[in-house]
């Protein structure tokens, strides 16, 4: 698997860490301190003017967080990668620094909802100009540029209705009009899709999710050419927004078991996906390996090995009978994020879509009846068993 091989290798447990006498750590050291000492003036000069390996202050780097940036990079694929706070962090610190005041954006019509309202909110008082688009429509993103276009911004797996965006092409586009193609792999993960590879310039993820996988860490993550990344990392010295070296701990433990963990998501959403398709009390059902999908053949051009833990399906019911659903359900808990060992679920127009108006909500198929699944690694006849024993009590 890609980049895994590396992965290992670069743990603290690697024979090239630091010894303990004879011994080295089976499991890399937390590195809870904000700020770092010298014995020497000119040794912390030669720090800061980057002649000496060596940190200053855990705003602006840390060892911890320096071996996961190191293992990112490796995941993705990438020349660098650095890590944040938040994966909305790391967008917001990534758009600052790909963008100035009078540049436009072409941004995916069907996106999280925190990143819709960062590009429609907040961009604006930037005084940055930005384009929703259909992201799976080439031409339609081909019409959207101009002349001032800095930025093309997609998810690899869109939330939450699960389509697949065709990133061979969009990089093609942007590479024809010297644009910088932006791509959240959080949904897909760096087990199923290396976006670099198919050309994307800039990727994200929120860490808080499939890569660390626990549901115990709040972070973000950005990879990409070295260029990019030198002036994203003065951005994030300045504007502030690390990662705690705990937390940064933590994900790197989750690493571990990513791509375990990815091949049996994807194997239980797959299996679950075609059952909730059968179920009289379910409509349509959004998975990105589902043959009638639309953006099937994308999918399978885009993502290997699988295609994700993430599906959605619209229940036929009332409110009252969403209640019913939600409150018969005895292992899988109303949960307003994804990507938990656990299955868990949400009502994306209640939590993460919730900033995004109705009317444009609507438009895009995000119902109030939409359920998005985030599909655990129990065994998979616990989870149907659930989920069938409260959609069979619906009237």
């Amino acid at each position: 698997m890609k980049g895994f091989e590396k992965v290992y290798r670069g743990f603290s447990g690697s024979k090239k860490s630091e010894r303990l006498g004879v011994s080295r750590p089976e499991v890399p050291p937390i590195y809870a301190t904000s700020v770092f000492s010298f014995d020497r003036l000119e040794d912390m000069d030669r720090v800061f003017e980057g002649k000496s390996h060596g940190f200053i202050y855990s705003r602006i780097d840390n060892p911890t967080n320096k071996l996961l940036e190191d293992v990112l990079a490796e995941l993705e694929l990438s020349e660098q990668a650095l890590v944040f706070s938040s994966g909305m962090a790391a967008i917001s610190h990534s758009l600052m620094a790909a963008l100035k005041p009078g540049d436009h954006v072409v941004v995916s019509d069907v996106i999280y909802g925190g990143s819709y309202a960062l590009f429609k909110d907040i961009l604006g008082s930037w005084d940055v100009e930005v384009d929703f688009v259909d992201i799976f429509d080439v031409e339609a993103v081909k019409r959207s540029i101009r002349q001032n276009t800095k930025v093309i911004y997609c998810e690899t797996i869109s939330n939450p209705m699960m389509e697949v965006a065709d990133i061979p092409s969009l990089s093609s586009l942007a590479k024809e009009n010297g644009i910088l193609l932006f791509v959240d792999n959080t949904f897909a993960s760096p087990v199923l899709c290396n976006p670099v590879m198919l050309g994307a310039n800039v990727v994200i993820h929120s860490l808080t999710k499939y890569i660390n996988g626990h549901s115990d860490v709040t972070g973000g993550m950005v990879a990409g050419e070295k260029t990019f990344m030198e002036k994203l990392l003065k951005i994030r010295t300045i504007i502030g927004g690390c990662m705690s070296p705990f937390d940064a701990w933590l994900t790197l433990r989750g690493i571990k078991t990513l791509h375990a963990r990815m091949k049996v998501h994807s194997e239980n959403a797959m299996a679950l996906a075609r059952l909730l398709e059968n179920h009289p009390k379910v409509g349509k059902v959004y998975y990105p390996g589902l043959e009638r999908q639309k953006t099937y053949g994308i999918a399978r051009k885009v993502l290997e090995g699988g295609f994700g833990g993430m599906l959605s399906f619209e229940l036929l019911a009332d409110e009252a009978e969403l209640n019913n659903f939600l409150e018969n359900l005895e292992l899988i808990e109303l949960v307003p994020s994804l990507a938990s060992v656990s299955t868990i679920l949400s009502i994306p127009a209640k939590t993460s879509h919730r900033a995004v108006p109705e009317d444009v909500r609507l438009s895009k198929g995000i119902s109030n009846s939409l359920i998005r699944l985030s599909v655990g690694i129990e065994p998979l006849e616990v989870i149907w068993k659930d989920i069938s024993n409260s959609l069979d009590k619906l009237s």
